[in-house]
């Protein structure tokens, strides 16, 4: 070996060594003594580096999906990390906070100065733009007794007091349903003020018997917000039944409502059958799309929720029934009465406490936390342990939901029954969602005057390599973005970033 190859040879092990050094002890596993050859094994430290990068990725993950408003600082207060919670609550960027000293954030008081002065865990009530919320600050000591870390945490107030009224609720209940946020049921968990005023509302008005009229887009959860009303209603421990009105063909609306006797029809069973209104005595009957009830029928309907009584297909006898009717529809019903397609009796016989669920696009804050939930659910079912990074989590919140709740829920069943590799990214969501603009229309690229194609095609291409060198991006990342090699990046930086010709 020739005196310049040994000087190498020194150099790539003393290289090996620093990024062995980026390792805790026992990452490479078994302990070798220092600087053998096994230990310095180039495959084997990239490897440990590796799994190490996954780990953090993942513990990542995991902190930006809390629920809780998380920060880490050094020793003296300078932010070093934030979670999405956080930075969604103090309305702030995280490339705006991190590097922030704790004495110019928004929040009073600061309990990691006072962490940092006294090295002891603290509990205190803290006041931000976020809101209130209950703070708890755990200073980290190193060997000589000196603060090197502050973890804090918060939860927020309103948060503590909407667990804390559905606990007392449920409790005298004796009942041992889950709270929003953490039930079975994602689609009753909301930090929107808006909704949460809303199910305040429809439990207000669960204790009478009047008829309710929901009114929504498609998968906003009308359905659900039926069985929530019938819950808390003192018809709970009765019958909830479901009739979707535009499912079933016209012709067999009726006898699924109301029944049918012996001889009914063709085909009709022996003994004649109970409708959906006598399955539903003393409880709660919902149909949804009653926009699409056959004009025919509604007369009968009408005669059914004003005496309370029924009869069946190919019937005389008059059936009591007790039942509360909820509605829903995605339709505007006062057109329809207007187009003569909708009775207007009926209409307002329904209409007596209406309620209206707002499109998901209009309650951003509800986004994460349903994915959140949708997670959980999905990775409880599928016996996994999946979890959504930081870019796929802003793109699916910047998303419109054109179908909602709906939408939303098989979207993430989706992510999860076809990712393998534990993190879904941006690059696992579908075309739809990653490349898309903020307007509201939605349309994706906007075109205002026809132009050569190629012409077109260079104009978009440049659009993206800018926005992937946005923020100071290397060439290595934008070539992961846009799925390049790492020179193409760097040739595209030239042409469209670098020595791109001024505009007019």
């Amino acid at each position: 070996m020739t005196g310049k190859d040994k000087v190498k040879d020194i150099e790539f092990k003393n290289y090996l060594k620093k990024l062995k050094g980026l390792l805790k002890p026992g990452d490479m596993g078994d302990e070798r003594d220092s600087g053998s050859s096994e230990e310095l094994d180039p495959d084997r430290i990239y490897s440990a580096l590796l799994r190490a990068t996954k780990e953090r990725e993942l513990f990542l993950t995991a902190l930006n999906n809390a629920v809780d408003s998380f920060h880490l600082a050094d020793g003296k207060g300078n932010i070093l990390f934030v979670n999405k919670t956080f930075a969604d609550r103090s309305h702030m960027a995280r490339e705006d906070v991190i590097g922030k000293n704790v004495a110019d954030m928004p929040y009073k008081p600061s309990g990691v100065l006072l962490a940092i002065k006294e090295k002891r865990r603290l509990s205190f009530m803290q006041h931000g733009v976020g809101g209130d919320a209950i703070a708890t600050t755990v200073p980290v000591l190193d060997e000589d007794g000196e603060v090197r870390l502050c973890v804090s945490n918060a939860r927020f107030i309103n948060e503590l007091e909407l667990l804390s009224r559905y606990y007392t609720t449920q409790r005298g209940k004796g009942g041992a349903a889950p709270a929003p946020g953490i039930s079975t049921t994602p689609e009753l968990s909301s930090s929107d003020e808006s909704m949460q005023k809303l199910y305040d509302f429809a439990k207000q008005i669960a204790a009478a018997d009047s008829g309710v009229l929901i009114t929504g887009e498609t998968g906003t959860g009308k359905s659900v917000l039926a069985k929530y009303i019938h819950e808390n209603s003192p018809r709970s421990k009765k019958k909830f039944v479901e009739l979707n009105c535009a499912a079933i063909p016209e012709s067999l609306i009726e006898s699924e409502l109301f029944g049918y006797e012996t001889g009914a029809f063709t085909g009709a069973q022996k003994g004649g059958k109970p409708g959906l209104f006598e399955a539903a005595d003393g409880g709660t009957l919902f149909l949804d799309e009653i926009g699409d009830m056959p004009l025919q029928l509604q007369p009968k309907l009408l005669h059914a929720l004003q005496n309370k009584t029924i009869t069946r297909v190919g019937g005389t006898r008059q059936i009591p029934v007790n039942v509360r009717i909820i509605t829903a529809t995605n339709k505007n019903l006062e057109n329809l009465v207007k187009e003569g397609l909708f009775r207007n009796d009926l209409y307002y016989r329904i209409n007596i406490v209406p309620i209206s669920i707002p499109p998901l696009r209009e309650r951003k804050s509800d986004i994460t936390p349903l994915i959140n939930s949708f997670v959980d659910r999905f990775n409880k079912h599928y016996n996994q342990s999946a979890a959504i990074d930081d870019g796929a989590m802003k793109l699916l919140n910047l998303y419109k939901w054109p179908g909602n709740i709906r939408e939303l829920e098989n979207m993430i069943e989706r992510l999860l029954v076809t990712n393998k590799s534990g993190i879904i990214t941006e690059w696992d969501l579908p075309n739809n969602i990653r490349i898309m603009t903020d307007s509201d229309d939605d349309s994706g690229i906007h075109v205002s005057k026809l132009m050569p194609l190629k012409d077109a095609l260079e104009a978009v291409e440049g659009e993206l390599v800018r926005m992937a060198f946005k923020d100071g991006a290397s060439t290595y990342d934008v070539a992961r973005k846009l799925k390049i090699s790492q020179s193409g990046a760097s040739r595209k930086y030239l042409k469209y970033v670098k020595n791109a010709p001024l505009s007019d």
